[in-house]
């Protein structure tokens, strides 16, 4: 079973995984902090695990001849587990307002406001800027128009198989498949990655939208929302039958949702591929009749129409 796949949106794919992981970073670091300040409580105060009331407990006060808040603040910041409490603070704001001001870890947050202080973080990735309508709606449309376009209707003779007397309707739906993928790369840059299968060779991963594309004879979509850990991946599947063979087609992209033009367009795909190529078989079957002298009238009249 051969497979096709688009290796062009694993550029995107590498950018996910890198947002991801700095997420990954980003909590990493505030587990550190925290780890480290009460680690070094415990062995500041190491007494603390055998008597934890003596930790709070104060034996004296100095400087209390000054005044009791004075004599209290003076004990408040001299103490060596406040110290280090407050260095532990001090590093989780910095950690925080990193991570704020470079809003790598914190996509999805588009202000933050303190009293009067409002931060606005803007997302200025060229990939992620809208696309022209007309643009994009080309891009998913000019397959259809190719299988019917006369240009490129003898691209599709290649698929004729001598020896058995048909055309390989799985060969051509990938040759198409990828120049669907290569158009959405290079007008929209959006990555699609695709397979077709045959019934007994489909992935168990598919097999459910499979079994309802089949159920309701139209493309199956399965848009999954995109998370704070990264996008997650969306899939479009189409079970056709071609004569005998039972075809599953698989789209899956981890930039793009798929909507209902994408339906259609792959719906009309299939559908005009298998009458294009049938059309071709009989005009190869009516050249080898009127080559072997059996050209009928019947014939005749059918090819002309």
């Amino acid at each position: 079973m051969k497979k096709w796949f688009r290796m062009k949106g694993c550029v995107e794919l590498f950018r996910s995984i890198a947002k991801k992981g700095m997420l990954y970073f980003y909590q990493l670091g505030l587990v550190s902090i925290a780890g480290w300040t009460l680690a070094s409580l415990v062995m500041a105060y190491q007494e603390v695990l055998m008597n934890p009331i003596q930790l709070l407990m104060v034996t004296e006060l100095s400087n209390l001849d000054k005044g009791w808040f004075v004599a209290l603040m003076t004990n408040i910041v001299t103490s060596d587990a406040n110290r280090i409490i407050g260095r532990g603070l001090l590093l989780l704001i910095i950690w925080i307002l990193l991570f704020l001001f470079v809003p790598l870890a914190t996509r999805s947050l588009k202000s933050f406001r303190l009293f009067q202080f409002e931060i606005e973080l803007e997302d200025e990735d060229p990939l992620e800027e809208q696309v022209p309508v007309e643009i994009f709606q080309y891009a998913r449309l000019k397959i259809i128009s190719n299988i019917y376009a006369e240009n490129n209707k003898m691209s599709l003779y290649r698929f004729y198989n001598e020896q058995a007397g048909w055309a390989d309707y799985k060969e051509a739906l990938a040759f198409y498949l990828e120049i669907m993928a290569e158009e959405y790369w290079e007008q929209v840059r959006i990555g699609i990655n695709w397979g077709v299968y045959e019934w007994q060779a489909l992935p168990e991963e598919w097999k459910h939208q499979a079994y309802i594309s089949a159920d309701k004879d139209k493309p199956c979509i399965k848009n999954k929302q995109t998370t704070v850990y990264g996008p997650s991946k969306n899939s479009m599947i189409y079970t056709y039958q071609h004569f005998d063979t039972v075809l599953v087609t698989v789209l899956w992209s981890y930039t793009h949702e798929f909507d209902a033009i994408d339906q259609q367009c792959m719906y009309i795909l299939h559908h005009a591929l298998s009458d294009r190529l049938e059309n071709i078989e009989y005009a190869i079957w009516i050249e080898k009749k009127a080559a072997c002298g059996h050209f009928y009238e019947t014939d005749c009249e059918i090819m002309e129409r």
